[in-house]
């Protein structure tokens, strides 16, 4: 593959200490191209976990019980699930840009929709638009992942990869407190208003300044452009080259030990958040009696550690690895088991700490080892393929979905069944306890396409692995 021996090239150089040119090409359209998907992230969370912020007072109108709350709490997620693969797909066809600008303008109709919704058709109206705004945005994710492939050389995958995951985290730290602010001053619909008001306007700045490549992007200079093109794989404009995964069926992706490790994680990982998002404030109210508006600087901590661990700790702990030697499968191993391990101890913790401030404590503590993982699985993502990035990311995040799909529910029956939190907090703990082990097992960063390419293109794979065997190193 012609790319991918260009891919290999600019990793040997990189190797060899040529740096000049990296460095030229730092002042960079490609950090305004993450700032974008950061900002898409941003606004994606405040939109999927407004109903966790707003479901107690939701409730208080439209008087409804646990079991209701389950499904408003995974509604978003069931609709998540259905259009990740077509999203990914489409990506792959026709770029991330055009897709993540429709996924977006959608989600936010839905959104602005709820409360008339609720108003015409009660529960069943607002379950309808959580349904309706997680199928809009399902795309988001494998769209944003494959854009991210062709804008980003693997050595600044990890770093990208955190910072795009802070988006998550500055999201649930907005739709917190803002959600107590505007229900104290109004209700939960207009808080709804406000955030699909914001989405929408955001959708415009998407589709004005977003590119799916260098070469499409009018603010990338020709160094920087030139740079990309030998450093990025842009497979889906190749010439002369077979598409090696082009007589691929669907699934195939499900074949390889070295996805299921993502797929596998991104569910325990998906479980694990939106158990903490969707139930704190359930769980401060009927343990220690604060409603969320009271509970706000309780509920927001947890997010605040997991923003200062990714921003200061993540980086720092890449350049020591990489300092040491560490290769690329090692640094996402060690971010992986690391956030799954102090995950599930601490997590399971909070059930047996009858203190407020301890909970409190113990939580944070929990957030701050998952905000390792935007460095190990999901990093892995921009690895194990170079021409499939859609597909694959939906498939992964699909399957991470369900996690969000059946936590919420999951969680409301074994409280109903067991009359506590224990049993809940447990299911979180070994959830993750296994995926440590997966991942550390399972995982790998050499590309799926270095074992379909055909028997013909033997000089391709043997440039695809040779390209694995420097980055890794690099």
């Amino acid at each position: 593959m012609a790319v991918i021996s260009q891919l290999g090239d600019s990793a040997g150089e990189q190797q060899c200490g040529d740096t000049k040119t990296r460095r030229g090409a730092r002042s960079a359209a490609r950090h305004w191209v993450v700032a974008l998907v950061f900002l898409s992230r941003v606004s994606q969370t405040v939109l999927r976990m407004a109903m966790g912020a707003l479901v107690i007072p939701l409730c208080e109108d439209m008087q409804c019980g646990a079991g209701a709350k389950g499904w408003l709490l995974s509604a978003h997620a069931a609709g998540y699930c259905s259009t990740q693969v077509l999203g990914g797909y489409l990506a792959d066809r026709l770029g991330g840009k055009s897709v993540v600008s429709w996924a977006l303008g959608l989600s936010s109709l839905a959104v602005v929709a709820t409360p008339a919704a609720a108003s015409a058709f009660g529960l069943r109206g607002i379950i309808a638009c959580e349904v309706a705004m997680g199928v809009a945005m399902g795309p988001i994710f494998p769209s944003s992942i494959r854009l991210l492939a062709r804008w980003l050389p693997a050595e600044e995958r990890a770093v990208a990869s955190t910072a795009l995951d802070s988006g998550i985290t500055l999201g649930s730290l907005i739709v917190v407190p803002l959600s107590g602010i505007i229900v104290v001053y109004s209700d939960w619909r207009a808080a709804y208003a406000v955030y699909g008001l914001g989405m929408l306007a955001f959708a415009f700045v998407w589709a004005r300044l977003a590119a799916d490549s260098p070469a499409d992007c009018e603010f990338c200079g020709a160094e920087e452009r030139a740079f990309l093109e030998s450093a990025a794989p842009q497979n889906d404009k190749q010439e002369g080259l077979e598409d090696p995964l082009g007589k691929w069926s669907f699934l195939r992706c499900f074949s390889y030990a070295r996805l299921w490790a993502i797929y596998g994680s991104h569910f325990s990982f998906n479980y694990a958040v939106y158990f903490v998002n969707c139930w704190s404030a359930t769980y401060y109210f009927e343990t220690f009696g604060l409603r969320p508006e009271q509970a706000g600087l309780h509920l927001s901590m947890p997010h605040l550690v997991n923003s200062l661990v990714k921003v200061l700790v993540n980086p720092a702990l890449e350049r020591q690895m990489m300092g040491q030697g560490a290769d690329t499968l090692r640094r996402r191993r060690t971010f992986s088991i690391l956030g799954f391990v102090g995950l599930a101890v601490f997590l399971g913790l909070v059930p047996t700490c009858a203190s407020l401030p301890g909970t409190t404590v113990l939580l944070s503590v929990a957030f701050g080892f998952l905000a390792l993982h935007p460095s190990g699985f999901k990093a892995n993502y921009m690895d194990v393929t170079t021409s499939r990035g859609g597909l694959v990311s939906g498939i992964g995040n699909t399957i991470g979905s369900a996690g969000s799909t059946v936590g919420p529910l999951v969680v409301a029956y074994l409280c109903n069944v067991t009359g506590g939190w224990n049993a809940a907090f447990q299911s979180v703990s070994l959830l993750n306890v296994a995926s440590a082990v997966l991942f550390s097992t399972m995982s790998s960063t050499l590309p799926i396409e270095a074992d379909e390419a055909p028997a013909t293109n033997l000089g391709d794979v043997q440039s695809l692995q040779l390209a694995h065997t420097i980055g890794s190193k690099a």
